[in-house]
């Protein structure tokens, strides 16, 4: 695909953005007393996973000014990885100011990287997660920025992530957004479909939507024991990790469910 003159100006813009961001950082972890110095850390010839070591190490332990003064370095030598860090942190708020705008710039940098090609294998989660991400923000826009509220850019980044990635979150994404209608329309059919692609991949939210449309019929075909078993079991797995949402879906379904259907699903759970 041939790449516009204009494309070729974001891309630009976001470069320089990029690395705007990453002077920032870089004034921000050598301002202490302890200065993060990568020379007298790392070797010329260092790969960037011992970099992006480091700086997971760093973090763990609380150093943010080295693990930042490592992600930066990273960065600056046009690691992926390293460039994803620092978005997330920008993100998170992890040792710095939160900067949803400066994240927003740094992903969509990523991004922008592999419009017209594929990244190596092993790269591809930082780039389905930078997707995910922008098309988060563009679902409600970020406050005091340019960057508004785009349902139509928020589904581009998730299809992209679901159909070329083949992410968790962003099928997950795709289905709520068809299910809610935030295009215009509810798309019941194609909500049940994303969902059912991320549900086999293991994600409650995912199961416990699904679950709810097939014990409701919700549109699509009413199945209330499949249903059940859906949400009952991302209710039980959801438990641990207190999303009590999904268990209040579990509760309001047995008290809607007959007898036969709580003991039909019971059944099928317990094999």
């Amino acid at each position: 695909m041939p790449t516009s003159n204009s494309d070729k100006r974001f891309d630009l813009t976001l470069a320089a953005f990029a690395a705007a961001v990453v002077w920032t950082l870089m004034v921000l972890t050598t301002g202490s007393a302890h200065a993060f110095d990568p020379e007298k850390t790392f070797k010329n010839n260092d790969e960037p996973r011992t970099i992006l070591r480091f700086g997971f190490q760093a973090l763990k332990e609380g150093n943010f000014a080295d693990a930042l003064g490592a992600f930066r370095f990273g960065a600056q030598k046009n690691d992926l990885a390293s460039q994803w860090k620092l978005a997330r942190m920008l993100q998170s708020g992890a040792g710095l100011p939160k900067d949803d705008l400066g994240a927003y710039k740094l992903y969509a940098e990523i991004t922008a990287r592999y419009r017209d090609k594929l990244p190596r294998r092993s790269n591809f989660p930082y780039v389905s997660n930078a997707h995910v991400a922008l098309g988060r923000y563009r679902l409600s826009g970020i406050k005091g920025s340019s960057v508004g509220r785009s349902p139509r850019r928020a589904e581009r980044h998730f299809y992209r992530a679901a159909a070329l990635y083949k992410d968790r979150e962003a099928q997950y994404e795709l289905g709520l957004m068809y299910r809610k209608g935030l295009l215009g329309t509810k798309q019941p059919k194609s909500a049940a479909r994303w969902f059912g692609l991320s549900a086999r991949k293991g994600h409650k939210q995912a199961q416990a939507e699904l679950g709810e449309m097939l014990f409701y019929g919700d549109g699509v075909r009413s199945n209330p024991v499949r249903g059940l078993v859906y949400i009952t079991r991302a209710a039980a797995d959801s438990a641990r990790s207190g999303l009590k949402s999904i268990d209040d879906m579990r509760k309001e379904a047995l008290k809607q469910a007959s007898a036969a259907q709580r003991d039909a699903a019971a059944k099928i759970i317990s094999t």
